[in-house]
C-alpha cells in the first residue's frame, strides 16, 4: 500500500503511513487478539480511514488502483473483524456473519477480476448455504456467494468416517495437535455414508434418486470439525447445505510444517 501511494502521491506517504501504524504485523492473529480491545477498535478506525485515502489517489493504470483499493480493502476487513469482542459470545455471530460476508466479496471480486473458475478451501459450516451451527454461523460464505454468482457456485461439503486430523483445544490460541476418531455412531450421517459399496466418493446431491433426495434432507448429527475440538456433532440436512458432497472412509491428519 505504501508503495502504491508513494508512486501516486507521495505527498499522502506519511499520512498513510501513520495510520497503517500498530497494524504491522498481523500475521499472528492471536498476537494481534492480546492488544486492549479500544486500541484494536481504533486501529480499525484508522485502516478504514486508509482505505479512504486510497479510494482517492487514482493513479492512470486502472488495474493498479482497482488492486490498491482491493488490498486496502482487505486490510481494513481483516482490522474490523479483529476489532469485535471475540470473547463476548453475544458478539461472535456478529463477528462470524461478517467474516463470512467478506469471504465471500473477496472471493466473488477476484473471480469477476480473472474470469478464471476459482476454488474455495474452507470448513463445511463456511463454504454451506446453512451451517451445522446456525447460530453461531447465522449467514454463511456460502450462501453469500450463491446470492453473489448464482448457480455458478457450488458448495462441495465432505465427511469421513473415521481418521485422524489436526485441530485446538482453543479456539482462540492454543497449538494445532492430532485428534483421533473412531468410526461413526449410529443415526450419524457419516454412519450411513460409509455403508456405501465404494470405500471413497463423491455424490452429486442435486442429481439423487427420489429416495436417497428425501434421506438427505432430514437433519442427523454430522461431525462438525473446525478450529476447535472436541466439538458436538452437528443436526445437518446434507441435500440443504451441499451441491455435491465428498466421502472418504479413512483420513489422516494433514503434515505439518517444519519449524
Amino acid at each position: 500500500m505504501t508503495g502504491y501511494v508513494q508512486r501516486t502521491d507521495p505527498r499522502s506517504l506519511p499520512r498513510v503511513t501513520d495510520l497503517y501504524k500498530g497494524l504491522r504485523p498481523i500475521d499472528d492473529v492471536f498476537a494481534y487478539l492480546n492488544k486492549p480491545l479500544p486500541e484494536r477498535q481504533q486501529l480499525a478506525i484508522k485502516a478504514q480511514q486508509a482505505l479512504d485515502l486510497v479510494r482517492s489517489e487514482k493513479g492512470a493504470d486502472e488495474a493498479e488502483f482497482e488492486l490498491a483499493v482491493q488490498n486496502a480493502r482487505s486490510i481494513a476487513q481483516t482490522a474490523t473483524f479483529l476489532a469485535f469482542d471475540l470473547t463476548d459470545k453475544a458478539w461472535l455471530p456478529v463477528a462470524q456473519r461478517y467474516r463470512d460476508q467478506v469471504m465471500a466479496d473477496n472471493t466473488a471480486w477476484w473471480q469477476r477480476r480473472t474470469g478464471d473458475k476459482m476454488l474455495v478451501s474452507a470448513q463445511n459450516d463456511h463454504v454451506g448455504y446453512v451451517a451445522g451451527d446456525p447460530v453461531l454461523y447465522p449467514k454463511t460464505q456460502g450462501s453469500f456467494l450463491r446470492e453473489a454468482l448464482g448457480k455458478k457456485y457450488l458448495s462441495i461439503g465432505f465427511t469421513f468416517d473415521r481418521g485422524s486430523f489436526l485441530s485446538k483445544e482453543a479456539a482462540l490460541g492454543g497449538e494445532w495437535k492430532k485428534f483421533t476418531v473412531g468410526a461413526a455412531e449410529p443415526g450419524m450421517n457419516e454412519h450411513t455414508l460409509d455403508k456405501v459399496g465404494y470405500r471413497d466418493y463423491y455424490l452429486d446431491l442435486r442429481k439423487a434418486p427420489a429416495a436417497a433426495r428425501a434421506w438427505l434432507e432430514v437433519a442427523r448429527p454430522t461431525r462438525n470439525i473446525g478450529t476447535q475440538y472436541p466439538y458436538p456433532p452437528a443436526d445437518l440436512a446434507l441435500a440443504r447445505s451441499f451441491d455435491v458432497l465428498i466421502h472418504l472412509h479413512d483420513i489422516r491428519e494433514a503434515d505439518q510444517p517444519k519449524p
